[in-house]
């Protein structure tokens, strides 16, 4: 029994998590938020690149593909195999692989934890990969897929 006035020791060590409910989902809101805001005022002042209703009769030179597979299509420009099917299929098989290849339990929940370094750079590398393959499919190709420099006129 305690005795009143007494102070019961508590053998319960601290922690360093912060609950889900209401911490992160307030931080998460208020981000939601300020980049719905940041993408509203940037639509208000840029114009999207429509072209005119299509003509099937007029192709444009060079007809590109969607900006989410223009990294797709300039690999294919290189060549159909290579490009078309054997990038494409290692990648994925890649990223498919990678838990298991790196299946070591430390630093899970964590940004850029040491223990899962390999993991953050085969990433990091396949990402920016893809961004630069879709800049350069962007930017950089002209008529008849061939390269040009978007500065120069």
């Amino acid at each position: 029994m305690v005795k009143a006035g007494a102070i019961q020791q508590v053998k319960k060590e601290p922690t360093d998590k912060v609950n889900v409910w209401p911490h992160l989902l307030i931080i998460e809101f208020v981000a939601l938020m300020v980049v719905t805001a940041a993408l509203f005022v940037f639509s208000v002042f840029v114009d999207a690149p429509l072209l005119e209703l299509a003509n099937f009769n007029e192709q444009p030179n060079p007809s590109k593909a969607p900006w989410y597979f223009l990294g797709l299509q300039e690999l294919v420009h290189y060549g159909a195999l290579f490009g078309g099917v054997v990038v494409p299929t290692a990648m994925v098989l890649a990223l498919l692989a990678l838990p298991y290849v790196d299946n070591r339990g430390g630093g899970v929940g964590v940004w850029f934890a040491p223990e899962r370094r390999r993991a953050n750079v085969v990433f990091g590398l396949l990402a920016l990969a893809v961004v630069v393959l879709t800049i350069v499919g962007t930017f950089f190709r002209g008529p008849n897929w061939a390269w040009v420099w978007p500065w120069v006129s």
